[in-house]
């Protein structure tokens, strides 16, 4: 277990940048490349009117710094919420100034600046014109109604194009945690250019309005805290873990590779002002809790793991974690804190860790590598599928996941969750809530011809790129209502349902599975345009059954494919983009689950569900895998297909091609009347669909646990969550106990 220092190099970083500019010719009147001035598509972009705030700052044409802070101005107008605000403050004189003054301004983040031409900017709130390195002072200040502060960041919107995955992740987070950063979109201009939507956020730092810590000692000479500790890579000081990273749920250790607690609060350069040992004991607060991990009674409940941590703290961040497979998750940005155990005794309040959340640009299915955009595979995971990534995630997780008892407290918060604000419709009307606020004053419009950021192909890491920014908003839909399906599947108690198989009218463009040979005279095309699949009469190795009845490997659905000396495929590319598959008699189903597959490639595919009364579904996009896998992961329907060549009488060799399954949720109150494909890729790529199924749930009333007491000589009785007896089953959550000492937990719809 060690320190880092990094002071010395921060200040050759800072004599590095002084004798740039001392021996440049000229002065240096605006950003460099990396400064990201020259980056705007267009620069004469400009607000006559908006209903966000407008965020004012002057550098006066100094270069913006990454490492080191320089003296700006700022002015915020906000003429309170539902009204306008104007650019030109000359012509419209009176308007109401939030905050007028001296900031100390730098620009922040790792890939969010690296990775974007639109940065982000970390800045200090100051009482006058001098840095605080230069011995000036900071100022506390009310910004945009949120909590006076001096630390504030403005998060730079890039390749999350829809804007709002930070936002949307503190505010569902914001019930749950005890903090989670508030936030306030606005319009920035800088040396008069505009430059877009940014979010103005607090920080998850030490302050009476945020995670509220103490200095350290402050509590009656106590040093079992404040602290607050991020976990992320080694390019701050920190303190590293005597424990290495798991490489899967048996124990196995990683010893190559390392934990890290970057220093927050106190920060590095902060400790000399604090008692001695006050550095030491923190470390000894980490080593406690991880220690008490790592012991072999560590499900205890007096001496376990659950004496350091809140353990529901942990579980919403990782249940935030998971649902939107944010990928930075756990061994990147990620922030714990605690109090003092004096503290705590005074205030009554927790002395053990908690965490909080920050950074979700590239979560919500918004990243290209690691997983990040499928929507069926857990990000727990991670060090089993990328042991070779560096930053892994710390063993306490797959502790708490080896701990039944933390697993069920895991599984009831999830159903608590889907009760209240991430309920389909409280989520869905939370993000419609947040694009109207950036749609309904032109804020969307004025960004992208700012940056032209929308349809721009290319942008890290982002998996979709669409034509319009409603076409971003219905892909994040899309991906949330799935990632929901698969997080319900597996978190809540299994719902008793029936999958119906889906009779199809018309739609099928191309027959693509071979019954006989000649396969060429058999079929109308090929899957990727040479080759086919074939039926179990043609061969029984890798062939699809001959009753064309596939039974879902990874679900309980149930599919019938169409003929196989017919139209027996939906044949979707560049010169067939579209398709709808119209059902034999329309269904009321919770969902729709499609039967498809890929060639030359993974392909981009929207899907609207089209109902008999004329209304759709949201549009629902489909990044449908290659047929060829070698290595199935649950997304397939079924797996172990052969394949042959059209013309060729002889199977191709191996047995390495599946067809994949995709969950659609759809609106149960209506009759599902069609379903519509349209081909989104590029390439020469080609996607098919074969089938549908659809899900019925068969009962009202859904038995969620049943256990067996020791007691069965007990009378019948029905009781609340909170302990009230109840004279017959309500709607919500009932404890039913029966007469045989049995216990179960009803939900009634």
């Amino acid at each position: 277990m060690k320190y880092h220092f990094h002071k010395f190099t921060k200040h050759l970083s800072r004599l590095a940048v002084l004798f740039c500019l001392i021996t440049a010719s000229g002065t240096v009147k605006a950003q460099s490349y990396d400064n990201y001035r020259s980056l705007l598509e267009d620069n004469s972009v400009k607000i006559s009117q908006t209903n966000l705030p407008i965020v004012f700052i002057n550098v006066d044409g100094k270069m913006i710094l990454k490492d080191n802070y320089i003296l700006a101005k700022m002015k915020i107008i906000h003429n309170g919420d539902g009204n306008l605000n104007y650019g030109d403050t000359i012509a419209h004189p009176g308007q109401t100034v939030n905050y007028e003054g001296w900031i100390a301004l730098r620009y922040r983040g790792n890939t969010s600046f690296s990775g974007s031409n639109k940065k982000p900017y970390a800045f200090k709130t100051l009482k006058t014109n001098v840095l605080p390195d230069d011995g000036g002072e900071k100022d506390k200040v009310k910004l945009l109604g949120m909590g006076k502060d001096n630390k504030w960041a403005m998060l730079a919107p890039w390749c999350d194009r829809s804007m709002i995955r930070d936002v949307l992740s503190f505010e569902l987070g914001r019930p749950w945690f005890d903090f989670t950063p508030h936030t306030r979109f606005c319009e920035v201009i800088l040396d008069g250019t505009y430059y877009g939507v940014y979010i103005l956020t607090e920080r998850v730092s030490k302050g009476k309005q945020r995670l509220d810590l103490h200095d350290p000692g402050e509590d009656e000479g106590d040093l079992t805290g404040d602290y607050h500790v991020q976990i992320d890579r080694s390019d701050d000081p920190y303190y590293e873990s005597k424990y290495h990273p798991w490489t899967d749920f048996d124990g196995s250790v990683d010893y190559w590779k390392t934990i890290k607690y970057q220093y927050k609060d106190p920060e590095d350069d902060e400790w000399a002002d604090f008692p001695k040992g006050a550095k030491e004991a923190l470390h000894r607060e980490i080593d406690k809790m991880e220690d008490a991990f790592a012991s072999d009674d560590y499900t205890n409940a007096e001496t376990g793991y659950r004496k350091y941590i809140d353990v529901n703290s942990f579980i919403d961040y990782m249940l935030s974690t998971e649902v939107a497979m944010n990928i930075d998750g756990y061994r990147l940005s990620t922030n714990l804190y605690k109090h003092s155990e004096t503290r705590a005794k005074n205030e009554g309040i927790d002395p053990r860790w908690k965490m909080s959340l920050w950074d979700f640009n590239i979560a919500w299915g918004n990243a290209n590598y690691f997983n990040g955009d499928r929507t069926n595979v857990w990000h727990y995971t991670f060090n089993q599928r990328e042991h070779n990534d560096p930053e892994q995630l710390p063993f306490y997780w797959y502790k708490l996941l080896n701990d039944t008892t933390y697993v069920n407290q895991m599984k009831q918060r999830w159903a608590d969750y889907r009760q209240s604000n991430y309920s389909d419709e409280q989520l869905y009307a939370t993000i419609d809530s947040l694009t109207t606020l950036l749609t309904s004053g032109g804020a969307v419009d004025r960004n992208q011809r700012a940056w032209r950021i929308i349809g721009r192909w290319g942008v890290w890491p982002s998996p979709y790129t669409a034509d319009s920014y409603e076409e971003e908003i219905a892909y994040l839909k899309s991906w949330i209502g799935k990632r929901l399906s698969f997080m319900d599947k597996a978190l809540l108690p299994k719902e008793s349902f029936s999958y119906d198989i889906v009779e199809i009218k018309n739609g099928f463009n191309a027959d693509l599975i071979a019954e006989d040979r000649p396969t060429e005279e058999r079929t109308s095309d090929g899957v990727d345009g040479n080759y086919v699949f074939y039926s179990e009469s043609f061969q029984a190795d890798g062939g699809l059954a001959s009753d064309r009845t596939i039974n879902s490997d990874g679900s309980d659905a149930i599919y019938r494919l169409q003929p196989y000396d017919a139209n027996n495929a939906l044949l979707l590319q560049q010169s067939t983009a579209e398709g709808t598959l119209t059902l034999a008699s329309p269904i009321s189903t919770k969902e729709v689950c499609v039967l498809a597959t890929s060639a030359n490639g993974s392909s981009d595919v929207d899907v609207v569900i089209n109902y008999d009364d004329g209304s759709k579904s949201n549009e629902q996009s489909l990044n449908i895998p290659d047929w060829y896998c070698t290595s199935p992961d649950g997304s397939e329907g079924i797996s172990g297909l052969g394949r042959i060549e059209r013309g060729s009488r002889r199977v191709a060799s191996g047995y390495d091609f599946a067809l994949y399954e995709f969950p659609l949720p759809a609106n149960e109150k209506k009759n599902v009347a069609s379903v519509t494909f349209k081909f989104k890729s590029w390439g020469g790529t080609r996607a098919s669909i074969y089938a549908l199924s659809a899900a019925k749930q068969s009962s009202a009333v859904k038995e969620i646990t049943t256990r067996q007491t020791s007691d069965s000589s007990l009378e019948p009785a029905i009781y609340s969550l909170d302990g009230t007896r109840l004279g017959s089953l309500q709607r919500g959550i009932n404890i039913v106990r029966q007469a045989d000492g049995t216990v179960k937990k009803i939900v009634v719809r």
